[in-house]
């Protein structure tokens, strides 16, 4: 997977949850050089996958001197996106989407999304049984 796939796939992740926390989306949990990363979410605003990013100019060589997330909310071109690439059909429940994200993550060998997609998972469950006490 490139880096656009893997942020737009943590970016999704992050999306499942009731009240998603965009700012845990960092180069560092995916394992991303930052310049890397930076470009890669410039890309991703360019092409209209992630809406309400917030770049810093004056960065060296194109690269954003920095990239804000925190109100990052995907594009419905960037649902389809991933949900084509990861074969997760819209209709799957929260958790089932995770679940089959964990496995294709797995299955690449990819354990940064393997962690990300069970943390959240965990935290999806964790708020359905609290909405059920």
């Amino acid at each position: 997977m490139t880096a656009k796939d893997q942020i737009l796939v943590a970016i999704y992740l992050e999306y499942q949850k009731d009240i998603p926390d965009m700012t845990q989306i960092k180069a560092t949990n995916l394992g991303l050089d930052h310049s890397v990363f930076k470009v890669a979410l410039k890309k991703l605003d360019n092409e209209l996958m992630v809406n309400g990013l917030k770049f810093l100019a004056g960065g060296a060589n194109g690269i954003p001197a920095d990239v804000y997330v925190g109100n990052a909310q995907m594009a419905p071109s960037g649902i389809k996106y991933v949900e084509n690439i990861l074969k997760v059909r819209p209709e799957m429940s929260k958790i089932e989407k995770i679940q089959a994200i964990t496995s294709k993550a797995t299955e690449w060998g990819w354990e940064q999304m393997k962690d990300i997609s069970a943390k959240v998972l965990a935290e999806i469950i964790k708020s359905q049984i609290e909405f059920l006490k």
